[in-house]
Protein backbone atom coordinates (compact mmCIF):
# COMPACT_ATOMS: atom_id res chain seq x y z
CA UNK A 1 0.00 0.00 0.00
CA UNK A 2 3.05 2.02 -0.06
CA UNK A 3 5.57 2.08 -2.02
CA UNK A 4 8.26 -0.80 -2.34
CA UNK A 5 11.33 -0.96 -1.05
CA UNK A 6 14.39 -2.31 -1.85
CA UNK A 7 13.80 -5.50 0.94
CA UNK A 8 9.98 -5.32 0.34
CA UNK A 9 8.84 -7.46 -2.77
CA UNK A 10 6.77 -5.16 -5.08
CA UNK A 11 4.12 -7.48 -5.55
CA UNK A 12 2.51 -9.59 -3.15
CA UNK A 13 -0.93 -12.14 -3.09
CA UNK A 14 -2.17 -14.00 -0.09
CA UNK A 15 -4.97 -16.55 -0.93
CA UNK A 16 -7.23 -18.77 0.69
CA UNK A 17 -9.03 -21.62 -1.39
CA UNK A 18 -12.70 -22.82 0.06
CA UNK A 19 -12.62 -24.60 3.24
CA UNK A 20 -9.20 -24.41 3.73
CA UNK A 21 -7.32 -23.56 7.12
CA UNK A 22 -4.14 -22.08 5.12
CA UNK A 23 -3.03 -19.79 3.06
CA UNK A 24 -0.77 -19.29 0.42
CA UNK A 25 1.42 -15.88 0.19
CA UNK A 26 3.22 -15.22 -3.46
CA UNK A 27 5.48 -12.45 -3.69
CA UNK A 28 7.40 -10.83 -6.47
CA UNK A 29 10.17 -8.26 -6.33
CA UNK A 30 10.46 -6.69 -9.55
CA UNK A 31 7.06 -4.97 -11.11
CA UNK A 32 4.59 -8.00 -12.64
CA UNK A 33 4.16 -8.18 -16.52
CA UNK A 34 0.79 -6.09 -18.08
CA UNK A 35 -1.59 -6.78 -20.55
CA UNK A 36 -4.19 -5.64 -22.92
CA UNK A 37 -6.01 -8.75 -23.78
CA UNK A 38 -6.74 -12.54 -22.12
CA UNK A 39 -4.51 -13.60 -25.14
CA UNK A 40 -0.95 -12.57 -24.61
CA UNK A 41 -1.25 -14.07 -20.66
CA UNK A 42 1.89 -16.53 -21.04
CA UNK A 43 0.58 -19.67 -19.63
CA UNK A 44 3.55 -20.17 -17.94
CA UNK A 45 1.58 -20.50 -14.21
CA UNK A 46 1.23 -17.47 -12.12
CA UNK A 47 -1.58 -15.57 -10.44
CA UNK A 48 -3.73 -13.29 -12.40
CA UNK A 49 -5.38 -10.42 -12.00
CA UNK A 50 -8.07 -9.95 -14.02
CA UNK A 51 -10.53 -6.00 -14.17
CA UNK A 52 -14.04 -5.86 -15.07
CA UNK A 53 -12.95 -4.34 -18.44
CA UNK A 54 -9.57 -4.17 -19.46
CA UNK A 55 -7.88 -0.47 -20.49
CA UNK A 56 -4.59 1.51 -19.89
CA UNK A 57 -5.57 2.38 -16.30
CA UNK A 58 -6.84 -1.06 -15.40
CA UNK A 59 -4.60 -3.52 -17.24
CA UNK A 60 -4.46 -7.19 -17.01
CA UNK A 61 -1.60 -7.98 -14.28
CA UNK A 62 -0.10 -11.44 -14.12
CA UNK A 63 2.69 -12.32 -11.33
CA UNK A 64 4.87 -15.18 -11.90
CA UNK A 65 6.01 -15.17 -8.12
CA UNK A 66 9.72 -15.37 -6.85
CA UNK A 67 8.96 -17.14 -3.60
CA UNK A 68 5.88 -19.27 -2.94
CA UNK A 69 5.06 -20.64 0.69
CA UNK A 70 2.13 -21.75 2.82
CA UNK A 71 1.06 -21.49 6.75
CA UNK A 72 -2.06 -21.94 8.79
CA UNK A 73 -4.45 -18.86 8.93
CA UNK A 74 -3.89 -17.33 12.27
CA UNK A 75 -6.37 -15.74 14.12
CA UNK A 76 -6.52 -11.71 13.26
CA UNK A 77 -5.92 -9.24 16.36
CA UNK A 78 -8.33 -6.81 16.69
CA UNK A 79 -7.39 -3.44 15.41
CA UNK A 80 -9.58 0.25 15.56
CA UNK A 81 -12.64 0.27 13.61
CA UNK A 82 -12.99 2.07 10.51
CA UNK A 83 -15.93 5.11 9.73
CA UNK A 84 -18.26 4.88 6.49
CA UNK A 85 -18.10 8.29 4.65
CA UNK A 86 -21.93 10.08 5.17
CA UNK A 87 -22.69 10.67 1.45
CA UNK A 88 -25.64 7.89 1.58
CA UNK A 89 -27.65 10.40 -0.05
CA UNK A 90 -25.94 11.62 -2.49
CA UNK A 91 -25.09 8.01 -3.80
CA UNK A 92 -28.70 6.98 -3.19
CA UNK A 93 -29.63 9.62 -5.63
CA UNK A 94 -27.04 8.57 -8.14
CA UNK A 95 -27.71 5.26 -7.69
CA UNK A 96 -31.46 5.49 -8.65
CA UNK A 97 -30.80 7.36 -11.67
CA UNK A 98 -28.75 4.75 -12.92
CA UNK A 99 -31.32 2.38 -12.15
CA UNK A 100 -34.27 4.39 -14.20
CA UNK A 101 -31.93 4.45 -17.18
CA UNK A 102 -31.22 1.24 -17.27
CA UNK A 103 -34.38 -0.03 -16.12
CA UNK A 104 -35.81 2.10 -19.71
CA UNK A 105 -33.24 -0.25 -21.43
CA UNK A 106 -35.13 -3.05 -20.13
CA UNK A 107 -38.35 -2.01 -20.50
CA UNK A 108 -37.92 -1.55 -23.93
CA UNK A 109 -36.58 -4.64 -24.70
CA UNK A 110 -33.00 -3.10 -25.28
CA UNK A 111 -31.61 -5.77 -22.79
CA UNK A 112 -32.80 -8.83 -21.10
CA UNK A 113 -30.47 -8.31 -17.70
CA UNK A 114 -27.87 -5.65 -16.57
CA UNK A 115 -26.28 -5.66 -13.04
CA UNK A 116 -25.68 -2.33 -11.77
CA UNK A 117 -23.28 -1.79 -9.17
CA UNK A 118 -22.11 0.87 -6.74
CA UNK A 119 -19.94 2.22 -4.10
CA UNK A 120 -19.28 3.03 -0.07
CA UNK A 121 -16.47 5.01 0.98
CA UNK A 122 -15.07 4.60 4.64
CA UNK A 123 -11.96 6.06 6.26
CA UNK A 124 -9.58 5.81 9.07
CA UNK A 125 -8.15 2.35 7.82
CA UNK A 126 -4.56 1.32 8.17
CA UNK A 127 -2.22 0.46 6.43
CA UNK A 128 -0.47 -2.14 9.33
CA UNK A 129 -3.87 -3.74 9.29
CA UNK A 130 -4.23 -4.93 5.71
CA UNK A 131 -3.34 -8.81 6.12
CA UNK A 132 -5.31 -8.58 9.40
CA UNK A 133 -8.11 -7.87 7.32
CA UNK A 134 -7.21 -10.61 5.19
CA UNK A 135 -6.88 -13.55 8.41
CA UNK A 136 -10.38 -11.85 9.26
CA UNK A 137 -12.13 -12.73 5.98
CA UNK A 138 -10.64 -16.11 6.38
CA UNK A 139 -12.22 -16.53 9.87
CA UNK A 140 -15.58 -14.66 8.81
CA UNK A 141 -15.91 -16.02 5.72
CA UNK A 142 -14.86 -19.93 5.54
CA UNK A 143 -16.97 -21.15 2.26
CA UNK A 144 -15.23 -18.39 0.06
CA UNK A 145 -12.38 -17.53 -1.66
CA UNK A 146 -10.32 -15.32 -0.38
CA UNK A 147 -7.14 -12.83 -1.66
CA UNK A 148 -5.26 -9.88 -0.99
CA UNK A 149 -3.07 -8.54 -3.37
CA UNK A 150 -1.09 -5.72 -4.03
CA UNK A 151 0.53 -4.40 -7.59
CA UNK A 152 2.08 -1.05 -8.60
CA UNK A 153 -0.76 -1.40 -11.40
CA UNK A 154 -3.65 -2.63 -8.88
CA UNK A 155 -3.27 -1.01 -5.93
CA UNK A 156 -4.71 -3.01 -2.57
CA UNK A 157 -7.97 -5.09 -2.88
CA UNK A 158 -9.26 -7.69 -0.79
CA UNK A 159 -11.88 -10.27 -1.95
CA UNK A 160 -13.95 -12.78 -0.11
CA UNK A 161 -16.46 -14.37 -3.31
CA UNK A 162 -18.10 -17.19 -3.28
CA UNK A 163 -18.06 -17.52 -7.28
CA UNK A 164 -15.90 -19.55 -8.90
CA UNK A 165 -14.94 -18.38 -12.70
CA UNK A 166 -12.88 -21.28 -13.59
CA UNK A 167 -11.36 -24.42 -11.99
CA UNK A 168 -9.69 -27.53 -12.30
CA UNK A 169 -10.14 -30.37 -9.66
CA UNK A 170 -10.42 -34.29 -10.17
CA UNK A 171 -8.90 -33.76 -13.71
CA UNK A 172 -11.80 -31.97 -15.11
CA UNK A 173 -12.61 -28.01 -15.37
CA UNK A 174 -15.69 -26.64 -13.26
CA UNK A 175 -17.43 -23.33 -13.63
CA UNK A 176 -20.70 -21.98 -11.93
CA UNK A 177 -24.22 -19.83 -12.72
CA UNK A 178 -24.29 -17.86 -9.59
CA UNK A 179 -27.25 -15.15 -9.96
CA UNK A 180 -30.22 -14.26 -7.69
CA UNK A 181 -30.25 -13.12 -4.29
CA UNK A 182 -32.77 -14.01 -1.12
CA UNK A 183 -31.34 -12.99 2.75
CA UNK A 184 -29.83 -16.35 4.41
CA UNK A 185 -31.70 -17.30 7.56
CA UNK A 186 -30.75 -20.23 9.03
CA UNK A 187 -33.66 -22.92 8.95
CA UNK A 188 -35.78 -21.18 6.44
CA UNK A 189 -35.93 -22.94 3.35
CA UNK A 190 -35.65 -20.05 0.28
CA UNK A 191 -38.52 -19.54 -1.82
CA UNK A 192 -37.42 -18.39 -5.09
CA UNK A 193 -39.34 -15.84 -7.16
CA UNK A 194 -39.73 -15.83 -10.95
CA UNK A 195 -37.34 -12.85 -11.68
CA UNK A 196 -34.73 -14.42 -9.20
CA UNK A 197 -35.13 -17.96 -11.87
CA UNK A 198 -35.09 -16.13 -14.98
CA UNK A 199 -31.99 -13.98 -13.67
CA UNK A 200 -30.06 -16.74 -12.68
CA UNK A 201 -31.47 -18.93 -16.39
CA UNK A 202 -29.94 -16.51 -17.94
CA UNK A 203 -26.55 -16.96 -16.67
CA UNK A 204 -27.08 -20.66 -16.91
CA UNK A 205 -28.17 -20.48 -20.46
CA UNK A 206 -25.05 -18.38 -21.33
CA UNK A 207 -22.49 -20.22 -19.77
CA UNK A 208 -23.71 -23.48 -21.82
CA UNK A 209 -24.03 -21.67 -24.60
CA UNK A 210 -20.16 -20.12 -24.24
CA UNK A 211 -18.69 -24.05 -23.29
CA UNK A 212 -20.11 -25.76 -26.42
CA UNK A 213 -18.36 -23.65 -28.44
CA UNK A 214 -15.11 -24.62 -27.11
CA UNK A 215 -16.13 -28.38 -25.84
CA UNK A 216 -18.86 -31.15 -25.79
CA UNK A 217 -18.25 -32.45 -22.72
CA UNK A 218 -20.43 -30.79 -20.72
CA UNK A 219 -22.63 -32.04 -17.61
CA UNK A 220 -24.47 -29.39 -15.35
CA UNK A 221 -26.67 -30.20 -12.34
CA UNK A 222 -29.67 -28.59 -11.45
CA UNK A 223 -29.95 -25.22 -9.69
CA UNK A 224 -29.95 -25.17 -6.02
CA UNK A 225 -29.46 -23.08 -3.40
CA UNK A 226 -26.25 -21.90 -1.77
CA UNK A 227 -25.76 -20.07 1.04
CA UNK A 228 -23.03 -17.39 1.29
CA UNK A 229 -22.62 -15.40 4.81
CA UNK A 230 -26.07 -13.04 5.23
CA UNK A 231 -27.13 -14.16 1.48
CA UNK A 232 -28.13 -17.08 -0.51
CA UNK A 233 -27.73 -17.44 -4.22
CA UNK A 234 -29.10 -19.72 -7.09
CA UNK A 235 -26.66 -21.82 -8.47
CA UNK A 236 -25.84 -24.23 -11.39
CA UNK A 237 -22.43 -26.58 -11.24
CA UNK A 238 -21.44 -27.01 -14.37
CA UNK A 239 -17.81 -29.52 -15.08
CA UNK A 240 -16.49 -30.27 -19.04
CA UNK A 241 -12.74 -31.85 -20.52
CA UNK A 242 -10.41 -29.28 -22.58
CA UNK A 243 -8.43 -30.73 -25.49
CA UNK A 244 -5.48 -28.95 -23.32
CA UNK A 245 -4.54 -26.04 -21.39
CA UNK A 246 -3.90 -24.70 -23.95
CA UNK A 247 -7.81 -23.94 -24.16
CA UNK A 248 -7.97 -22.22 -20.38
CA UNK A 249 -7.23 -18.22 -22.14
CA UNK A 250 -10.21 -19.43 -25.29
CA UNK A 251 -12.34 -20.44 -21.94
CA UNK A 252 -11.76 -17.22 -20.21
CA UNK A 253 -12.37 -15.06 -23.21
CA UNK A 254 -16.02 -16.71 -23.86
CA UNK A 255 -16.80 -16.39 -19.95
CA UNK A 256 -15.74 -13.34 -18.86
CA UNK A 257 -17.79 -11.36 -18.00
CA UNK A 258 -20.84 -13.64 -17.60
CA UNK A 259 -24.13 -12.03 -17.37
CA UNK A 260 -23.64 -12.63 -13.59
CA UNK A 261 -22.03 -9.90 -13.30
CA UNK A 262 -22.70 -7.45 -16.64
CA UNK A 263 -25.94 -8.77 -17.84
CA UNK A 264 -27.33 -9.99 -21.25
CA UNK A 265 -26.70 -9.41 -24.42
CA UNK A 266 -23.23 -8.53 -22.91
CA UNK A 267 -22.26 -6.71 -25.42
CA UNK A 268 -25.03 -4.44 -25.01
CA UNK A 269 -25.41 -4.77 -21.47
CA UNK A 270 -21.41 -3.44 -20.95
CA UNK A 271 -21.97 -0.61 -22.84
CA UNK A 272 -24.52 0.49 -20.79
CA UNK A 273 -22.58 -0.17 -17.74
CA UNK A 274 -19.67 2.30 -18.81
CA UNK A 275 -22.62 4.57 -19.50
CA UNK A 276 -24.66 4.72 -16.44
CA UNK A 277 -22.62 3.44 -13.78
CA UNK A 278 -21.29 6.54 -11.90
CA UNK A 279 -17.54 5.09 -10.53
CA UNK A 280 -15.11 3.00 -12.38
CA UNK A 281 -15.43 -0.66 -11.14
CA UNK A 282 -11.68 -1.31 -11.72
CA UNK A 283 -11.22 -4.73 -10.48
CA UNK A 284 -14.56 -5.30 -9.06
CA UNK A 285 -16.81 -7.87 -11.42
CA UNK A 286 -13.20 -9.13 -12.74
CA UNK A 287 -11.52 -11.92 -11.60
CA UNK A 288 -8.45 -13.37 -10.02
CA UNK A 289 -6.60 -16.38 -9.10
CA UNK A 290 -3.65 -18.76 -9.64
CA UNK A 291 -3.31 -19.88 -13.24
CA UNK A 292 -1.54 -23.48 -14.04
CA UNK A 293 0.40 -22.57 -10.45
CA UNK A 294 2.13 -25.66 -9.54
CA UNK A 295 -0.66 -27.48 -11.93
CA UNK A 296 -3.78 -26.01 -10.46
CA UNK A 297 -6.20 -23.36 -11.35
CA UNK A 298 -8.82 -21.46 -8.75
CA UNK A 299 -10.09 -18.28 -10.61
CA UNK A 300 -12.71 -16.70 -8.98
CA UNK A 301 -14.94 -13.48 -9.85
CA UNK A 302 -13.81 -10.23 -7.82
CA UNK A 303 -17.08 -9.76 -5.84
CA UNK A 304 -17.44 -8.86 -1.79
CA UNK A 305 -14.47 -6.98 -2.03
CA UNK A 306 -12.54 -3.46 -1.35
CA UNK A 307 -10.00 -1.42 -2.19
CA UNK A 308 -7.82 0.02 0.00
CA UNK A 309 -5.08 3.13 0.23
CA UNK A 310 -3.48 3.84 3.33
CA UNK A 311 -6.24 5.87 4.96
CA UNK A 312 -9.24 4.55 3.79
CA UNK A 313 -11.42 1.80 1.93
CA UNK A 314 -13.72 1.85 -1.21
CA UNK A 315 -16.59 -1.06 -0.72
CA UNK A 316 -18.61 -2.43 -4.08
CA UNK A 317 -21.31 -4.07 -4.46
CA UNK A 318 -23.92 -4.93 -7.73
CA UNK A 319 -27.26 -6.63 -8.26
CA UNK A 320 -28.82 -7.93 -11.48
CA UNK A 321 -31.63 -5.77 -12.70
CA UNK A 322 -34.61 -7.27 -14.57
CA UNK A 323 -37.65 -5.95 -16.45
CA UNK A 324 -39.61 -6.45 -12.94
CA UNK A 325 -37.05 -5.57 -10.45
CA UNK A 326 -38.15 -2.64 -8.10
CA UNK A 327 -35.38 0.10 -7.57
CA UNK A 328 -35.99 -0.52 -3.73
CA UNK A 329 -35.41 -3.76 -3.66
CA UNK A 330 -32.47 -3.95 -5.62
CA UNK A 331 -30.85 -1.12 -3.82
CA UNK A 332 -31.44 -3.11 0.00
CA UNK A 333 -29.48 -5.91 -2.13
CA UNK A 334 -26.35 -3.93 -2.64
CA UNK A 335 -26.49 -3.13 1.21
CA UNK A 336 -26.65 -6.90 2.24
CA UNK A 337 -24.00 -7.57 -0.63
CA UNK A 338 -21.98 -4.83 1.18
CA UNK A 339 -21.86 -6.02 5.12
CA UNK A 340 -19.64 -8.84 4.04
CA UNK A 341 -16.58 -6.21 3.79
CA UNK A 342 -18.20 -4.18 6.34
CA UNK A 343 -18.11 -6.16 8.76
CA UNK A 344 -14.22 -6.60 8.46
CA UNK A 345 -13.97 -3.39 8.78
Amino acid sequence: MTAAKASQPCAFVLYRLPHSQSFTRIEKQLSPHTFSSLSEVPLTGGYLIHPFCADAHTPIVWIEPDTMSQAEVPLPHSFHASSFANNETEVRREYAQSFQALHHMLSCGRLEKVVLARQLHCTGVSAADVEQLFFRACLCRPNSYVALWHTPQTGTWLVATPEPLLEYTHHRWHTVALAGTLPYIEGETAVWNDKNREEQAIVARFIHHELSAVTSEIACSEAYTLPSGNIQHLCTDFSFQLPSSHHVLRILQHLHPTPAVCGFPREEAMQAILKYEVASRQYYAGFSGPLLLQGETHLYVSLRCMSLTPTSATLYAGGGIMPDSQEREEWDETVRKMQTMKQLL
